[in-house]
């Protein structure tokens, strides 16, 4: 019964934010998502089929800067709570599990105070999560990162580096503390 009020629910949800946000969000089949659920921006959201977007108590938002902004969640990925801010490309792969991490492709400011407001000094690099990852509750992933497959990065962990398919990662700044066999 909770699934099939689950399907109703996410079948008028989807149908209103066509209506919204039109083709700026593209639904693969049977996504499941709830009223906590936000989508902000001139940019793109691709969500792949099967994707469980139903977020318990943080919501699932979504953040695009530009029109060139392209967010792309893979089939079959759980999402609770996630935060993906973008201005270049996010992409996550298929099948991954993230709680209420933060994503984001850029830097939104300047290091350097006298370029704080400029928009040109802000640095973007694509984010890839590849498929079947893991990313725990309150980790930050950071432009440029990627990834790989099967890999899980631990709660609160900052990743600034690429982390290889197969690894466990962990702390601030997110090193490589195992391997998954």
């Amino acid at each position: 019964m909770k699934l099939l009020i689950a399907k109703i629910l996410s079948s008028v949800l989807r149908a209103y934010f066509k209506l919204r946000f039109g083709g700026r969000i593209s639904w693969g089949r049977d996504v499941i998502l709830n009223h906590r659920f936000k989508f902000k921006g001139p940019g793109k959201l691709i969500i792949g089929d099967e994707v469980n977007m139903w977020a318990h108590k943080e919501a699932n938002e979504f953040l695009t800067f530009s029109n060139e902004a392209v967010i792309k969640i893979g089939k079959r990925t759980r999402l609770n709570g996630v935060t993906v801010q973008c201005r270049q490309s996010v992409t996550i792969g298929e099948e991954c599990l993230i709680g209420s991490a933060i994503i984001m492709d850029n830097d939104f400011h300047s290091v350097y105070f006298e370029k704080r407001k400029d928009p040109k000094a802000i640095k973007s690099a694509p984010v890839v999560i590849g498929d079947c990852v893991w990313l725990a509750g309150q980790c930050a992933i950071l432009k440029g990162v990627n990834i790989g497959t099967e890999s899980v990065v631990g709660f609160r962990a900052v990743v600034t580096k690429d982390i290889p398919a197969k690894k466990v990662a962990a702390g601030n700044p997110a090193v490589i503390v195992k391997d998954i066999c």
